[in-house]
C-alpha cells in the first residue's frame, strides 16, 4: 500500500515532543502559520506573505512613471528573493520608521485573532517555541491553552528571567519592539547585535529535535537561520525538519538533506492530489497537527476514561491510503537519581 514517504521524520519530531526522558523537541514558528488566523473584520486582509510585501515595497520605490528598477524584467515571482535588498533600498530612500510604518499598515495585527491551528500547535509538549512573525497570534492565544504557562520573551534582557516553556520573538514584535528585522543589513548584522538570541536557539537545535512550521524552502528567514547554525557549529549541527507543503523539486531537497535540514513534505502525501489548491497548505499543517497529537501517551489520571488523543481520528482527507497507527504508551526506562 501506498504511504506518506516521510513519515519517518515527523515520528521523530513527535517521539522527541511526547518523551518522558531526553531534552523533547522545540519549535520555530514562520509567517505561514500567520495565514490561518481569524479576521475580526469583515474588510480586514489576510496577512501577506512575503511576495505581498516585497510587490509593496517595490511599488513604492518604482512607481509607475517614475525612476525605472535596474532588475525590473525579473518575475513578480521573483521577488521575494530580493526582499532583504529592497527593503534595504527603501530604508536607504525613507528612513527606518518609514519602513515599520508600511509593515504595520500592511500585517493589521489588530485586525488578526489567533485561529484553531494556534491554539492546538502551543497545547503540545513543546520545550520551547521561537517565532520570525512579528505579529502577535501566538501571544493571543496563550490564555486558551491551559495546560501549558508559556512565558513571553522579545528582547534579549528578558531570556534569562523567562520560565520555560517560552515563546521567543526573534525579529521584533508589534506594537513597539523595534527594530523589525527585514533588511539586508539586519541579517548581516543579526549574528552580533543579537548573539543571545542566536546562542539560544543553537542550544535549542543542540539539546532537543528542532521542527519548523510554515516557512517555505526559499524563505529567507529559514535560509538564514539555517546558515547560521552551519556556521557556527559546522559538523556538529544536529538534523533539523522542515514542515509543510514544501512542494520541493528533487534538486532543492537534496540540498536541504545535504545541509542537514530534513523535509517533511506535504506535497509527497499519498492524498496530495486530492487536496484543493487554496487549501493545500492549511491541510499540510492540519495533518502535521492530527499526527503529533496522536503522540500524545496515555496519562494514568485519565483511567479509566480511553485517551481523546490516543483514538483521535485522522480526517479521510488527511490520511495515507495505509494509515500509521498512534504511538501506543510505553514503560519509561527509570532515572538511577534519587
Amino acid at each position: 500500500m501506498e504511504t506518506f514517504q516521510d513519515q519517518n521524520h515527523i515520528d521523530q519530531v513527535r517521539d522527541a515532543l511526547w518523551a518522558n526522558f531526553g531534552n523533547g523537541a522545540s519549535l520555530m514558528v514562520g509567517s505561514g502559520l500567520s495565514r490561518h488566523a481569524l479576521r475580526v473584520r469583515p474588510d480586514a486582509s489576510a496577512p501577506p506573505l512575503w511576495t505581498d510585501v516585497a510587490i509593496e515595497i517595490h511599488k513604492r520605490l518604482y512607481p509607475e512613471g517614475g525612476e525605472v528598477d535596474p532588475l525590473a524584467k525579473v518575475s513578480p515571482k521573483a521577488l521575494p528573493d530580493r526582499i532583504l535588498s529592497l527593503a534595504q533600498e527603501y530604508v536607504t530612500a525613507f528612513e527606518r520608521a518609514n519602513l515599520h510604518q508600511l509593515l504595520i499598515q500592511l500585517i493589521r495585527d489588530d485586525d488578526l485573532q489567533p485561529g484553531e491551528m494556534h491554539k492546538r500547535l502551543l497545547q503540545l509538549n513543546w520545550r520551547d517555541v521561537f517565532t520570525t512573525n512579528w505579529d502577535t497570534l501566538l501571544e493571543k492565544v496563550r490564555p486558551q491553552v491551559v495546560n501549558r504557562g508559556y512565558s513571553i520573551v522579545r528582547d534579549m534582557d528578558e531570556i534569562p528571567l523567562a520560565k520555560k516553556p517560552r515563546i521567543v520573538k526573534l525579529h521584533g514584535s508589534f506594537p513597539a519592539q523595534f527594530p523589525l528585522i527585514i533588511t539586508e543589513e539586519d541579517y548581516r548584522t543579526y549574528p552580533t547585535k543579537y548573539a543571545p538570541f542566536v546562542s539560544t536557539v543553537q542550544q535549542a537545535m543542540m539539546e532537543s529535535v528542532f521542527c519548523l512550521i510554515g516557512f517555505s524552502g526559499n524563505d529567507p528567514n529559514f535560509l538564514n537561520w539555517s546558515g547560521w547554525v552551519r556556521d557556527n557549529l559546522g559538523d556538529s549541527a544536529p538534523r533539523i525538519f522542515l514542515a509543510g507543503w514544501l512542494d520541493l523539486p528533487h534538486p532543492r531537497r537534496r540540498m536541504l538533506e545535504c545541509r542537514g535540514v530534513m523535509p517533511i513534505d506535504l506535497a509527497r502525501h499519498p492524498k496530495a492530489r486530492m487536496w484543493p489548491e487554496h487549501q493545500r497548505h492549511q491541510y499540510a499543517i492540519e495533518w502535521v497537527l492530527h499526527t503529533l497529537e496522536r503522540g500524545r501517551p496515555y496519562e494514568f489520571t485519565e483511567w479509566p476514561s480511553p485517551s481523546s488523543h490516543q483514538h483521535l481520528k485522522i480526517p479521510d482527507h488527511l490520511q495515507p491510503v495505509e494509515e500509521v497507527s498512534p504511538r501506543q504508551p510505553r514503560e519509561e526506562p527509570r532515572s538511577n537519581e534519587n
